[in-house]
């Protein structure tokens, strides 16, 4: 299923794609950057590197762990399905990235899929999600409009904060600390809040 755009509570979700299958849903972020991109599954940005320039990326695991959230409470009476996440580069990109979570190479999706194999839900409950997110499905022009205007909100609401040294998780301080490489923004609540900027 691709581009499903679903209500959780006053917000929308959107999701690139999800696969419902016997072994599990797997959600599917995909993302188009040229460039190193350099990360960890527990950073809050991760860095894209083009020549000398530097920009931020929100960590698409963390992106995709929102998904996640939202189709959870969405299938809640479908128990402990599991719920695999998956972020896709293509080809263009040069993946420095140390994660737990499968980040790989759109070339590589199907096998990445294709390596769980644990059979934990029925063809009848497979069919019965599949169904229930595509009633639920509001992906439309006028929705995804809306939609992308509520994250250019957040993101410069988290953009204000940042720039007045202000934690954008906690409401904290950020304050300069030294690590192993170089100097870094962190929130002074650490280690209860671990939100950096590098």
């Amino acid at each position: 299923m691709n581009n499903i755009m679903l209500h959780t509570g006053s917000r929308t979700t959107q999701i690139d794609h999800i696969v419902v299958s016997n072994y599990g849903i797997f959600v599917i972020e995909t993302k188009n950057y040229k460039g190193w991109i350099i990360g960890n599954e527990f950073d809050d940005y991760w860095t894209q590197i083009i020549f000398k320039r530097k920009e931020k990326l929100y960590n698409p695991i963390k992106q995709n762990f929102g998904h996640i959230q939202a189709l959870k409470s969405v299938l809640n009476e479908f128990g402990d399905v599991n719920y695999i996440s998956i972020v896709a580069f293509t080809t263009k990109a040069d993946l420095k990235v140390t994660a737990n979570t499968d980040v790989v190479y759109t070339v590589n999706l199907l096998k990445t899929i294709r390596k769980y194999c644990n059979e934990i839900i029925s063809d009848s409950v497979k069919e019965q999600i599949y169904n229930k997110l595509l009633s639920l499905n509001i992906d439309n022009k006028e929705n995804r409009k809306e939609h992308i205007h509520a994250i250019r909100n957040n993101l410069a609401e988290k953009y204000k904060k940042v720039s007045d040294n202000i934690c954008p998780e906690c409401g904290g301080k950020l304050v300069l600390r030294n690590g192993k490489y170089g100097q870094f923004k962190g929130c002074s609540n650490y280690p209860k809040c671990r939100f950096t900027l590098k």
